[in-house]
């Protein structure tokens, strides 16, 4: 039969003749029977919460670099500060879904969502309007640090977080004759 710890008695109501004991007297904390309970309570979940914080189950995740298509590396963070810690001046899409919205991504010749596939930036060779060859390479580059990455994220006003993955584009035909440009890929994470 167990017992609860209401049940439990204290010290000054043991049972008449009963002798004390000498195992707590040398704490300055009164000694009852519910006080050693209770530290030895506090003492499991102690454990139990060492061994959660162990696993990574009590405390946040750290955040880790996305790895996009052909292994390439993204930026940590939504706010670009670990690519550009003094922030950057976003510029308009010239190009694809997003351009009459709010600007996210930062450089190129050319910036888009129409630079894209499954996220990241272009990798082969696609065939444009007018008999027009763009040959894509998506690049990873150092944006602002010696840590070379291929994109970053950025979060709008409007609170959309945005994927914008570096590449170069080479046009052929239709009068262009080898230009290579960079371009950069806008997708909606």
């Amino acid at each position: 039969m167990s017992l609860t710890f209401a049940e439990i008695p204290d010290s000054d109501q043991a049972p008449a003749g009963a002798a004390r004991t000498a195992a707590l007297s040398q704490l300055a904390a009164p000694r009852t029977r519910r006080t050693v309970l209770r530290a030895a309570a506090l003492g499991a979940m102690t454990l139990g919460l060492a061994a959660l914080d162990r696993s990574g189950v009590a405390r946040p995740r750290a955040a880790w670099a996305e790895t996009g298509t052909f292994g390439l590396q993204g930026w940590d963070r939504n706010d670009c500060r670990d690519g550009y810690p003094n922030g950057y001046v976003e510029g308009p899409d010239t190009n694809g879904i997003y351009r009459d919205t709010y600007p996210a991504c930062l450089g190129g010749t050319w910036r888009g969502s129409t630079f894209c596939e499954a996220g990241w930036h272009k990798y082969g060779t696609w065939q444009e309007a007018g008999g027009i060859r763009a040959d894509h390479v998506p690049i990873s580059t150092a944006c602002g640090t010696t840590t070379t990455k291929n994109a970053w994220k950025w979060t709008t006003p409007d609170g959309v977080t945005y994927r914008c993955s570096d590449g170069y584009t080479t046009y052929w035909g239709g009068g262009h004759t080898g230009q290579t440009y960079l371009t950069i890929c806008r997708a909606r994470t």
